[in-house]
């Protein structure tokens, strides 16, 4: 769906919001489902339990935080509209469950064959024998008690509706999102949800992630990805308390690999558990995508396709500032689609053989691969020179909403590259002990100037007071 998004943006159908899982990033108190494709329309109903404890209807809410699966996505009233699914516990349904569940348990008990006079008399048998097999009654029945996966699905309800995802227009916004509330919405400024991206992923969970046959959590293990394998992820969906991503492995490196005439291995295909969908955890992480730096020595080669041996369109000189939008798995290389078109190398696969390493080049990293391009790194931004433009959009042409002082501090959530410059959206601003939230874009810096300096990661890790800021830009 990225790949398919540039050059259409004046004509925005819908196609450049990915389907999939997109998290509600919207303000309290979430996003009102409604029946049809149209904002205005009849609301979905819920069904849940008042302070009465009586069973009542109400619109159905999503609260900010959840993860939903975009099924469609369609453009009415300057909004892309998401068709979802949202599954959520039955009250009506877990009250009939409960009682099935007593019904279950009186019949096993009716049906139990009765004895008879000789098998009533006990048996001799050791005291040792005796503790295990009362043991052994007492887990089996903790199990019968248990509810089946029947029971279960019982409880559970879908339902069906449309919510907003963001301004149809949003690319090319010139500062009018108030303008656009102004009219009666009871929406905030949007965007409203956040796609799970898709592309490469590095395994981050320490005892690493299992890949399963199906999207079920309970389905046939195929294999267990180790911590720091990378994987392509190609589809996501809403499983439980889980988001649940389908995958492409790429195989590890083997003796021999390098000697001509020996295919390839092939891919392995699976599922594994991206996040948490209730707390967020997650056991992968994606490869940033945003703004990114050429720091390989020869420059990075663009090539037209997402193969290493496609035609080539140009070299970007160490330093240049490109985005990448897109990323995938390619003959033990990551590679980035970039927004300008083309593609570029970003970095080499551990493990990589010594003949891949010698037929890309690049720059030795740490983790004994090779990095040809690093991202822009989120966080606080400190600003370097006085009155520097806070812009309402992207494009540095769109309107000022406020200037910065020198050491004012901004934390940066996004990055992307305009003219040549990476340019940052704010979330915050602070001067002086105070803070404020702010919405807006401003300059970060340009191979040949800075206007703003990373102070903090994302995540709360300071900068070492040693560590170079180009390196740190990077």
């Amino acid at each position: 769906t990225s790949a398919i998004s540039f050059g259409i943006e004046k004509l925005h159908n819908g196609w450049t919001v990915p389907l999939g899982v997109h998290k509600i990033i919207c303000s309290s108190p979430g996003l009102l489902v409604s029946t049809t494709v149209h904002r205005r329309s009849t609301p979905v109903k819920r069904t849940v339990r008042d302070i009465n404890n009586n069973f009542v209807k109400q619109d159905l809410i999503i609260a900010p935080g959840s993860y939903v699966e975009i099924l469609e996505t369609q453009v009415h009233g300057g909004r892309v509209r998401g068709r979802i699914i949202w599954e959520e516990e039955d009250p009506e349904g877990v009250e009939r469950g409960s009682g099935k569940n007593r019904l279950r348990r009186k019949e096993k008990k009716s049906k139990k064959k009765k004895k008879s006079l000789l098998e009533k008399r006990p048996k001799r048998k050791s005291k040792m024998f005796q503790r295990g097999r009362a043991k052994k009654k007492e887990d089996d029945g903790t199990h019968e008690d248990d509810d089946d996966d029947s029971v279960w699905e019982e409880n559970m309800v879908k339902y069906s509706g449309w919510i907003s995802v963001q301004w149809a227009d949003e690319e090319d916004e010139e500062g009018n999102a108030a303008a656009r509330l102004g009219s009666g919405s009871d929406e905030d400024a949007g965007p409203w949800t956040e796609p799970i991206p898709l592309g490469v992923y590095r395994i981050s969970f320490g005892a690493g992630l299992p890949l399963r046959e199906t999207p079920e959590r309970d389905s046939a293990v195929l294999d267990k990805l180790e911590r720091g394998r990378c994987v392509e992820v190609v589809e996501t969906t809403v499983k439980g308390d889980r988001v649940r991503a389908r995958c492409l492995v790429p195989p590890l490196p083997q003796e021999g690999d390098d000697q001509p005439g020996k295919k390839p291995a092939r891919f392995q295909s699976g599922w594994i558990s991206l996040l948490n969908a209730l707390t967020g955890a997650s056991g992968a992480s994606p490869v940033p995508l945003g703004a990114y730096v050429a720091v390989a020595e020869g420059g990075c080669v663009i090539t037209e396709g997402g193969r290493l041996d496609s035609k080539e369109k140009g070299t970007l000189n160490p330093g240049s500032c490109i985005e990448v939008v897109a990323t995938r798995i390619e003959e033990g290389t990551v590679r980035g689609l970039i927004a300008a078109g083309g593609h570029v190398t970003l970095f080499v696969l551990n493990g990589a053989s010594p003949n891949q390493l010698a037929a890309v080049g690049g720059t030795k990293n740490p983790d004994g691969g090779r990095m040809f391009a690093m991202p822009v790194p989120l966080g606080t931004y400190q600003v370097v020179q006085n009155g520097l433009s806070v812009t309402t959009a992207l494009s540095m042409n769109s309107p000022v909403s406020m200037k910065l002082k020198v050491n004012a501090c901004a934390e940066i959530a996004e990055t992307r590259v305009e003219g040549g410059r990476v340019r940052g959206r704010l979330t915050a601003v602070g001067y002086g002990g105070v803070a404020k939230e702010v919405n807006g874009w401003m300059s970060l810096f340009e191979p040949t100037q800075r206007w703003a300096k990373i102070v903090c990661f994302k995540g709360g890790r300071p900068i070492s007071p040693n560590q170079p800021q180009e390196q740190a830009q990077a």
